[in-house]
């Protein structure tokens, strides 16, 4: 009798460690109840936060830019037009090397391409016209005073295919922080208002998610790009105005209220 009272005792103890731990899979798995306690200094640390989205913004002068022009060749045959295109290529690269001195990694062809053409009547149907070669690129420029004179001198030499030109930095990065830190004053700015409104005080920062920063680069594209190389013809030279570039960055911010 003594030895099933023995036994009773500790088929209880098993079932109460069971309750606590509980089983899954045939191994034992803590169950962690949250308290009302746990649960309402949750609930409290939430409602004493605020959280707020801000950015920040600079504007900045360029100090690069990419030119995208292009030179075409028509031949009979693919390959006379791809030599004809060869030809007017070789004078723009001698414009660019030698007379503008730029340096080679600062020229990169973005695409080439030789494909037939084709007119088409009633009568005859499809039929092949003849063969066009294309030669683009992008020239990385930073003498931006000279932009026009470049385009020019590109265009005399053989390049007959404007496509446009972006204006950039190469300094992104640091103004990158500058917007940053305008963001987060920002958010110091909102926050404290809600607090005051609140009838709270700001406290400390409690978390920050920074948003993916932006820069809004200056492009000047084909119709205002003909506009600005048909002056060159009145021996005025082409025109070309910078503008500005605007950086942005944006930040969540949580804080503690008391």
């Amino acid at each position: 009798m003594r030895a099933k009272g023995v036994q009773i005792a500790v088929l209880a103890t098993v079932m109460v460690v069971a309750g606590w731990f509980g089983y899954t899979n045939g191994g034992v798995q803590a169950v962690s109840a949250e308290s009302p306690a746990v649960t309402a200094a949750t609930t409290a640390n939430v409602q004493n936060t605020v959280t707020v989205g801000a950015e920040g913004s600079i504007k900045v002068e360029p100090d690069v830019a990419y030119l995208n022009f292009a030179v075409e060749a028509r031949g009979a045959t693919a390959q006379a037009a791809q030599q004809e295109a060869a030809k007017r290529f070789s004078a723009v690269e001698k414009t660019l090397y030698e007379t503008f001195k730029l340096d080679r990694k600062d020229v990169k062809t973005t695409s080439f391409s030789v494909q037939p053409e084709y007119t088409y009547t009633e009568k005859e149907g499809q039929k092949l016209k003849d063969y066009l070669a294309s030669h683009q690129v992008q020239v990385t420029y930073r003498d931006l005073d000279n932009i026009g004179k470049l385009l020019d001198a590109v265009s005399a030499a053989g390049a007959n295919r404007m496509d446009g030109v972006q204006f950039g930095t190469e300094k992104e990065e640091q103004y990158q922080l500058e917007a940053l830190k305008k963001a987060m004053a920002n958010a110091d700015a909102k926050a404290n208002v809600l607090a005051v409104s609140a009838k709270r005080q700001l406290g400390q920062v409690i978390n920050i998610v920074q948003g993916e920063a932006a820069s809004v680069p200056i492009i000047r594209q084909n119709a205002l790009f003909a506009k600005e190389m048909a002056s060159a013809a009145a021996d005025a030279g082409s025109s070309i105005q910078t503008g500005q570039i605007e950086i942005a960055a944006n930040v969540t911010v949580q804080y503690e209220m008391k």
